[in-house]
């Protein structure tokens, strides 16, 4: 193989795509259109959320239990004592709303409204949430402060629409809201039987989770999260960015007619495919590169736009700069893979065809990288597009224990085998006549049908 030819066929290749305005906009203006609109739907999804309510009717607020009037100003801390063994907490504000400390459930949380109604059966509370008049409805019953007094265990009820979900957030959140004022109701109680306020907790668990401020704990989801999005959609971006390269350097060529030409020079067709193979490798790489220095800018103007949760170290930027190595053998594979499609089709509109099968064989591969709790290790490393997305995770992930690098040879290694059998096959096919002269052999055999031969 000569590989100045090679060179040459790489370097027309390049040319004619970047001459092409479609591939130019593929490749680099859509990115720089979608993620800006990924930020401002969560922009916007954030500021709809806080913007929400949830409407929760209350049926029977005077039956319940009214705190005492305060009386630490007349007797000092012995009225305050007094107060805290003799009267529950409010679960209202004077307002009629809920005592914030029992709705605070997480960051951007939609707040519940509470809205008074009156008592009615259980027929017409069903028909006032289905009428929307209120997303859940609680149901004080009669007598429950006197219950609580006497140390019964009253039944207070939610009710909710089934398969909505709205109503089902707003019964989960309104659920949380009144287990908080149990567990301080049940403290009371304790208090007034002489015992602790923690008297039935047995065990205190140190939970790693529950000692974070809820702004780590979001950036905690957020991190996961990035982790494992953003190498799928660098193979996203990745494909985009390698078959219509190479759909144009294949199909596109027998279209154009430019094929034959290309056929008769001096060049083998080993050389041939190979400067195509580097052309579409080149695109694909380009189009990780690019999306990569996207994500780094995108990281870098978060923290201005919520420097509450972006303070924190969300993904590790050295890491995501090595995803750049990783990406190189994943450009490789794809471009093979397309090129050996794009050289079996016909047209242009049949190599498009022809990728959508390898979509469908990438997005599961992709997908399973995404699984909870799949990580790298002596099996996963060996399953193409799967290992090297899992190997992009760990790489951004910021994390204590030990990089595993005995898996990293397997995982490259794997890749290499895929390439050389994608690129065989595409050296295979460009060598027989049937399947580059395909439209030309489809209308003799036609012609020859229709004479009857």
């Amino acid at each position: 193989m000569r590989w100045s030819i090679v060179r040459l066929i790489a370097g027309r290749e390049i040319r004619d795509q970047l001459r092409d305005r479609r591939t130019l906009f593929l490749i680099l203006g859509l990115p720089v259109l979608m993620y800006p609109l990924f930020v401002g739907v969560g922009i916007l999804f954030v500021t709809a959320l806080k913007d929400k309510k949830l409407v929760i009717g209350l049926v029977g607020a005077e039956h319940l239990p009214a705190p005492l009037p305060d009386l630490s100003p007349l007797v000092g801390g012995a009225g305050h004592l007094a107060q805290r063994f003799q009267s529950y907490p409010p679960l209202l504000t004077p307002q009629g709303q809920f005592v914030e400390r029992y709705t605070l459930d997480a960051l951007n949380s939609a707040p519940l409204d509470v809205q008074p109604m009156e008592p009615a059966s259980d027929e017409e509370l069903k028909e006032r949430l289905a009428a929307r008049q209120a997303d859940a409805i609680v149901v004080i019953p009669p007598g429950t402060a006197a219950q609580l007094a006497r140390g019964e265990r009253p039944e207070i009820r939610v009710l909710g629409r089934d398969g909505e979900e709205n109503s089902k957030l707003a019964v989960s959140r309104v659920t949380a809201t009144l287990r908080r004022w149990a567990d301080d109701l049940k403290a009371i109680r304790f208090l007034r039987d002489g015992k602790p306020a923690d008297y039935d907790r047995v065990l205190d668990i140190r939970d790693p989770q529950s000692e974070k401020p809820d702004e780590k704990k979001v950036a905690d989801e957020l991190r996961d999260m990035l982790v494992k999005v953003i190498p799928f959609l660098l193979v996203m971006w990745m494909l985009t960015g390698a078959v219509y390269p190479a759909i144009d350097m294949t199909a596109g060529e027998k279209e154009r007619g430019t094929m034959e030409t290309l056929l008769i020079s001096p060049a083998e067709r080993t050389e041939i495919v190979a400067g195509k193979f580097i052309a579409t490798a080149i695109f694909g790489f380009s189009t990780a590169l690019w999306n990569v220095w996207l994500m780094v800018v995108a990281l870098a103007v978060a923290p201005l736009l919520r420097p509450d949760i972006f303070s924190y170290e969300l993904i590790s930027l050295p890491g995501l700069a090595a995803c750049i190595l990783t990406a190189v053998p994943l450009a490789m594979l794809l471009a093979a893979l397309a090129l050996s499609l794009g050289i079996f089709a016909r047209s242009t509109k049949e190599g498009n065809y022809y990728m959508v099968p390898l979509f469908f064989a990438a997005l599961p591969l992709s997908y399973l990288s995404m699984t909870p709790g799949m990580e790298l290790d002596a099996t996963t490393s060996w399953l193409p597009v799967a290992n090297a997305l899992l190997l992009q995770q760990r790489l951004m992930s910021v994390r204590p224990d030990p990089f595993p690098w005995q898996h990293v040879p397997a995982v490259f290694g794997s890749l290499a085998v895929c390439v050389a059998v994608a690129l065989w096959a595409a050296v295979r096919q460009f060598h027989r006549e049937t399947v580059l002269f395909r439209e030309t052999a489809s209308k003799a055999r036609t012609w020859s049908w229709w004479r009857g031969k």
